[in-house]
């Protein structure tokens, strides 16, 4: 998933806010390992790039989801509540609840990818199954950043998402 919409980067870069570019550690990003590159438990899977490269003319929804930590707001657009089996009509997931819509093997890496976002500051991303009913799943890429203020402290979170090439 080419990243040109502006919304997430590439890994080795993080988001700047009021001119001020951070890495994980506060400083200038040194490109170091994002913490999402192994597998947990052989199912959840790992983009192979540095970012969800898609070919031209690849013709898959995408999803854009924020999470603002100092409102509390969310904002997901409709492809997002498609992607993620969720009812727009009962509004948008908060990011506690969304291992809710993982099976319990994939919830170790989305809490990795997590906790690269929001306590280090880092972009990360991963492939993730999401339950459907009658115990199908449907793997989605995902693709977050955090947003950081001048002191490079996370304020938000940014995901896009869109459902995985067959393998």
């Amino acid at each position: 998933m080419n990243m040109s919409s502006g919304t997430a980067r590439p890994p080795d870069t993080a988001t700047v806010v009021d001119g001020a570019r951070a890495g994980a550690d506060g400083n200038a990003d040194d490109g170091s390992d994002s913490g999402t590159d192994g597998r947990v438990d052989g199912t959840a899977q790992e983009p192979s790039g540095p970012h969800l490269g898609g070919g031209p003319g690849e013709d898959r929804p995408v999803g854009s989801a924020e999470w603002d930590l100092l409102t509390d707001g969310v904002r997901w657009d409709q492809a997002t509540y498609l992607l993620l089996g969720c009812d727009p009509g009962r509004g948008p997931l908060s990011l506690d609840r969304l291992p809710d819509r993982l099976p319990e093997a994939d919830r170790p890496l989305l809490r990795r990818m997590m906790t690269d976002a929001l306590v280090h500051g880092r972009p990360a991303a991963g492939t993730l199954r999401i339950r459907r009913p009658g115990g199908r799943h449907d793997h989605v890429e995902c693709a977050g950043e955090p947003v950081l203020d001048a002191d490079g402290t996370v304020t938000a979170l940014r995901m896009l998402l869109r459902p995985a090439p067959p393998t």
